[in-house]
């Protein structure tokens, strides 16, 4: 499997549960979500927008997909808990190293631990775990992705810094996606084999 049959094996609706472990003051928290993945076109205005915005030329980007979340933990305001205390969505673009598409950068339209656009690194193993590598200054975030089955996604993290948390996500497709769009990736990089 390559970055772009990643992303495209991700698209639909997903139920996801997560329980993440605060290191530091040694407690673990529990929280479910909603995650949606739909496949963007390489033309996309928003895509090109990304790219630009980080000094990659936009012929470069292999496939582009927008996710949107909406969840809750447990440690949130009781209050406003099933509210979408965690609401938000990210659009991803991987763009190869040279010729070398099972590695590269990824870019995103806003990070997880900050609202602000970032460039990531992303690397796609023989045996099918993508990581996904960010640092923001002082902080190191690193997540696995990995499909035990074609409809359940595992999902590991860690992230250090100002907050050493670990985390793990179960992860159910509860709808399919929808037809893939031709223009969803470029096949001239070769992204396709």
């Amino acid at each position: 499997m390559n970055i772009v049959e990643f992303f495209q094996h991700r698209a639909g609706t997903w139920t996801s549960t997560r329980t993440s472990h605060h290191l530091i003051i040694k407690k673990a928290e529990s929280g479910t979500s909603e995650i949606h993945l739909e496949m963007l076109s390489v033309q996309d205005p928003q895509v090109i927008e990304l790219c630009e915005q980080h000094g990659f030329n936009p012929e470069q980007a292999l496939c582009a997909a927008k996710v949107t979340w909406n969840g809750s933990m447990e440690w949130d305001n009781k209050d406003t808990v099933g509210e979408g205390n965690h609401k938000g969505f990210t659009i991803f673009v991987p763009i190869a190293d040279g010729d070398d598409i099972q590695q590269g950068h990824l870019l995103r339209h806003q990070g997880y631990a900050e609202k602000a656009p970032v460039v990531g690194r992303y690397v796609m193993s023989s045996d099918d775990v993508l990581s996904l590598i960010t640092e923001y200054g002082t902080v190191y975030s690193e997540e696995k992705f990995w499909f035990p089955r074609p409809n359940l996604c595992l999902r590991a993290g860690i992230t250090v810094g100002m907050s050493n948390v670990t985390s793990f996500c179960t992860e159910i497709r509860k709808v399919p996606p929808k037809s893939e769009n031709t223009e969803t990736a470029r096949t001239a990089t070769g992204a396709s084999t």
